[in-house]
């Protein structure tokens, strides 16, 4: 068992530090996070994504909302996207070309100091293009997309997704899936 004066010394060495960095955290205003670090700006960031780009009514406001919340050097790892911020926008444009009544809906937003993850539900009729080599005959599309970004700057930086591609599919009329598809697709949504 230690020994009661080295105890009290290290009682007081933890005190003297505690104390020190509390009196350096007041004095120093370069310590707390910028604005845009915030979780509920990088919320707020996630938020606009959707609400700024992907749900407004113009290509023109898209692309404003666009620029606007995702970084010029984006970095897209969807496989089937474009890479950068220009492939983005031109991306979301070809969805709407199909989906001329594209609709996304918020679900949830989980954000850290660094990241943010939304998980939403898009929704629409194919009426328009092809949608991922699918005709036009007025499918209704009803399906879940988890999104996840870094931050960098106050912007949307690195993304990821999974989209409930076996639903889509489904929807969309695709023959030859496999059963496993068709049963997942086939099963009431739990949101």
């Amino acid at each position: 068992m230690p020994s009661f004066p080295f105890m009290l010394r290290t009682a007081v060495l933890a005190i003297t530090l505690l104390a020190t960095t509390t009196a350096c955290d007041k004095d120093d205003e370069d310590v707390k996070p910028a604005a845009s670090d915030t979780v509920e700006a990088n919320a707020a960031l996630g938020r606009a994504f959707f609400e700024e780009g992907l749900n407004a009514d113009t290509p023109a406001a898209r692309a404003a909302g666009f620029t606007r919340v995702v970084s010029p050097d984006y970095q897209q790892y969807n496989a089937i996207a474009p890479p950068g911020r220009d492939g983005l926008i031109g991306f979301v444009e070809e969805f709407y070309k199909a989906i001329p009544n594209l609709n996304a809906v918020i679900r949830e937003v989980f954000a850290t100091e660094d990241r943010v993850v939304v998980r939403w539900t898009i929704t629409g009729n194919v009426t328009g293009a092809p949608f991922l080599g699918a005709a036009p005959s007025g499918q209704r599309l009803e399906f879940d997309v988890i999104d996840i970004w870094t931050i960098r700057n106050g912007q949307l930086y690195e993304h990821w997704d999974q989209f409930d591609w076996p639903r889509c599919l489904v929807q969309l009329g695709i023959q030859g899936l496999p059963a496993p598809f068709i049963e997942a697709a086939g099963r009431p949504v739990r949101r």
